[in-house]
């Protein structure tokens, strides 16, 4: 079993001790502390932690803040460079003199005044460039901006209206109001802008007419002077403020310099918030503290003789997880499975008393993968990419998908070399040598001829339907097997077994009848015969455990409904060939483009590079991406539905967790 051993340990000690089975547990990062189960009653000094620890993690938040701010003035180095920057290595002195001489909340108001001000000068630049845009469209007004106002009888109103509209406007508004007025300035595009007189008695009755035309009133606050002259001295003010923010973004840049000293405080601000919040969960007493938490079998002998080497008066005790126990998962695989937990863990994590499904998704996902994206250059480009990645990244996450994609990359090529798919080129083209591996066909008319999914896709359906028929065998099959070991024979025989056999006389009906398969009589008369023992078996049994007989007999014929669902299971893996197909005709049309570009007259070489080298990316990108999806989706949809629980937690054991740092010993 691919789940770790697990086991309860309790550590009783003296309070002196404290800071050294802290330091002694993290140091050994084998502990997943928990609530101590043992209720203590004293709780001295526990509102003086709790406001220690809302400190750290306030400090934290500020230290994130002037990260996120100062990263995008950080010199830039190569993009692998960045993607791939090692930690910063230094001793504890160095550690404690950088940390010595930093005042968090002196950093953190100096980058929220710089960031503030930035804001306030890109607002400014943007609030005059829009009225100076607005103001160009006035060049002609024959007046200062502040001179066009309110009489005493009199509304004057600049107006935005469709063009469309402007003439209607005006003449409904004389119509309406006589003594009114409209005045066209300038005509933009569609727009016409102008400006409207009329009495303000007759405010009333313009004021509709205004809106039924869409005309908008324009505001020119802020603005003084002859728009011509103010826009110039607008766009003027909007250059000197924009040199402003470049004299901020200098003088970031500057406090940018210090950023790996930044990164370092952050570490540790992040180590002890992490300390406090590990510390909260700890039992206590007036003279003792209690620290209990879960720990891997194989770890707690190490873990024992690092906390003896503090004091022989620790008192430590450990079992086994009991029956019910919600108990963190550790996954431990072989280290060519180890990459496939990414996937299982995308969709969850086991329980403690479950197996990992990791091993059993493993052969199925990479040969998915494989079929997917099926050519074999394409296969090559990517393991060597995952493998040059991989080789630079830290163990995690992001390791553990470069080395998965390295595996894909080599079934994919494995695949392309049996199906000769080589960046789509035509067969015909390729070196007689790389036929080595290819398929050949061993039956029928085109014995002998090679194998092609594109000529001959129904050939390749009829094997991912045998492989998507397979793995929900498998499927059904440890779901028997889990049952047999939990004591439920009964269930793992009626419920699964049963159905194996069932479903097994049912393909060859189903390739016979859907697929018009000729398959020999005799196999045909045998998976009549047992498919209708067998469906008598399961209507006799689908509903056993419903205690009223009419719905025992109901129940069991309904239950019959559920090979629709296995049959639209296996309609799932189509997918497979219709990737598959996909990457192999869009890789031909790339090459048909490629040699018409090729054709252009001067540029036709440089064009045809650039065809060839931008589409098959491309299309290596696309087609990874869909494999990787479509595969874990069939684990997740097809295959784990039939076995697998689920609903697992994490183990996270207590230890040294500096993202940008290293301490050297």
């Amino acid at each position: 079993m691919a789940v770790s051993r697990m086991r309860k340990l309790q550590i009783l000690a003296h309070g002196s001790a404290k800071e050294d089975v802290v330091a002694a547990l993290r140091e050994g990062g084998v502990l997943h502390i928990t609530e101590p189960s043992i209720e203590c009653a004293h709780e001295s000094r526990a509102e003086e932690r709790r406001d220690r620890e809302r400190d750290l993690a306030t400090k934290l938040g500020k230290l994130e803040h002037v990260r996120s701010f100062l990263k995008p003035y950080v010199p830039k180095g190569k993009p692998l460079e960045n993607m791939f920057k090692a930690k910063l290595v230094l001793t504890e002195d160095e550690l404690r003199e950088t940390v010595a001489g930093f005042d968090v909340e002196e950093w953190y108001q100096r980058c929220v005044d710089l960031e503030g001000r930035m804001r306030s000068a890109d607002a400014e630049i943007g609030r005059k460039k829009s009225l100076a845009l607005e103001l160009s469209h006035w060049a002609g007004l024959g007046a200062s901006v502040e001179d066009v106002r309110d009489t005493d009888r009199v509304r004057i109103a600049l107006l935005n209206v469709d063009a469309a509209n402007a003439s209607d406007l005006e003449s409904d508004m004389r119509e309406a109001a006589p003594e009114s007025d409209l005045r066209e300035i300038s005509r933009v595009g569609s727009s016409v802008y102008a400006v409207a007189f009329f009495l303000k008695d007759a405010e009333p009755t313009v004021t509709p007419i205004l809106k039924r035309h869409n005309a908008r009133w324009v505001d020119l606050a802020g603005a003084s002077g002859r728009p011509e002259e103010a826009t110039g001295r607008l766009r003027d003010e909007a250059a000197e403020r924009t040199e402003d923010i470049e004299r901020l973004k200098e003088e970031a840049a500057e406090i940018a310099r210090e950023y790996d000293r930044v990164l370092v405080v952050l570490d540790e601000f992040a180590e002890r918030l992490a300390k406090a919040t590990a510390e909260e969960q700890f039992g206590s007493t007036r003279e003792t503290f209690l620290v209990e938490g879960w720990i891997r079998g194989r770890d707690e002998e190490s873990l024992h003789e690092r906390l003896q080497a503090i004091s022989s008066e620790l008192e430590i005790a450990s079992r086994d997880a009991e029956e019910g126990e919600h108990v963190p998962i550790d996954l431990a695989n072989k280290p060519l499975v180890r990459p496939f937990e990414f996937v299982t863990t995308l969709y969850g994590r086991p329980i403690y008393w479950e197996f990992d499904p990791t091993p059993l998704l493993a052969p199925f996902f990479v040969l998915f993968f494989g079929l997917c994206v099926s050519d074999g250059g394409y296969g090559l480009v990517l393991a060597f990419l995952a493998f040059l990645m991989m080789r630079k990244m830290q163990p995690g996450g992001g390791k553990q998908l470069m080395q998965l994609l390295l595996m894909g990359g080599i079934a994919t090529a494995i695949v392309g070399a049996l199906t000769g798919g080589w960046f789509g080129i035509d067969s015909g083209s390729l070196p007689p040598w790389l036929d080595v591996l290819r398929l050949r066909l061993r039956s029928g008319e085109l014995a002998g001829q090679f194998f092609n999914p594109l000529e001959h896709p129904m050939i390749m359906l009829d094997f991912v339907f045998l492989l998507g028929i397979v793995q929900i065998f498998t499927g059904l099959a440890v779901r028997m097997v889990a049952e047999f070991k939990e004591g439920r024979w009964v269930d793992g025989v009626l419920d699964q077994f049963v159905w194996i056999v069932f479903l097994t006389f049912l393909v060859p009906l189903g390739a016979d009848f859907i697929l018009g398969k000729d398959l020999p009589g005799g196999i045909m008369s045998i998976a009549q015969t047992g498919a209708m023992v067998t469906g008598l078996v399961v209507v006799a049994t689908g509903a056993r455990k419903n205690p009223k007989p009419v719905m025992k007999v109901l129940g069991g014929v309904l239950k019959l409904y559920d090979i629709v669902g296995y049959f639209g299971d296996v309609l799932s893996y189509a997918r497979l060939l219709a990737l598959g197909l996909a990457t192999g005709a869009i890789a031909m049309a790339i090459n048909g483009v490629a040699e018409m570009a090729g054709a252009l007259p001067v540029v036709g070489i440089v064009a045809a590079i650039a065809v060839l080298i931008g589409g098959h990316v491309f299309n290596l990108a696309v087609n990874c991406l869909g494999g990787f999806v479509h595969s874990a989706r069939l684990q997740y949809l097809e295959y784990f539905s039939k076995f697998f629980q689920g609903g697992g937690y994490e183990f996270v054991p207590f230890k040294h967790e500096r993202r940008y740092s290293a301490i050297r010993d």
